[in-house]
């Protein structure tokens, strides 16, 4: 059976050619901006799916990713395990469109059910507060 290990979402990942080991920097957690709409310039989503022998070479599904219940992206996304028992997809998203706050869920669904969802929260912190007299 094939399984989701890891799914996170940030500024930047790298993979060290030497130990082809994948480092994260910047994981995004929350997002702060002073006014929406806007559009986030780039985004990173590492997924990591292990497989049991005799499973598929390949994992076919859907990358989705909504806010506050509204789909902004759902998109095919494979994993091709290339004869191995862990695969790892690097997904760059430039110009994530972001309209609304609330929660930003990040999905992997296979057959319209989520496998692994990642979150991060969208806020507009308040304005300052302004007294008169």
């Amino acid at each position: 059976m094939i399984r989701p290990k890891l799914l996170l979402c940030a500024e930047g990942v790298v993979v060290d050619q030497r130990t082809n080991n994948a480092s994260a920097f910047n994981i995004l957690e929350q997002l702060n901006f002073k006014s929406l709409p806007v559009v986030f310039p780039k985004m990173v989503i590492l997924s990591i799916l292990e497989r049991e022998k005799g499973d598929l070479e390949k994992w076919k599904g859907r990358l989705r990713i909504d806010i506050a219940g509204s789909i902004i992206i759902d998109q095919p996304l494979e994993h091709n395990f290339k004869g191995l028992h862990r695969s790892r997809n690097m997904l760059i998203l430039g110009g994530l469109p972001i309209t609304q706050p609330g929660t930003m869920e990040i999905s992997l669904v296979k057959n319209d059910k989520k496998i692994i969802s990642y979150t991060i929260e969208v806020i507009i912190p308040p304005g300052p507060k302004i007294e008169t007299s």
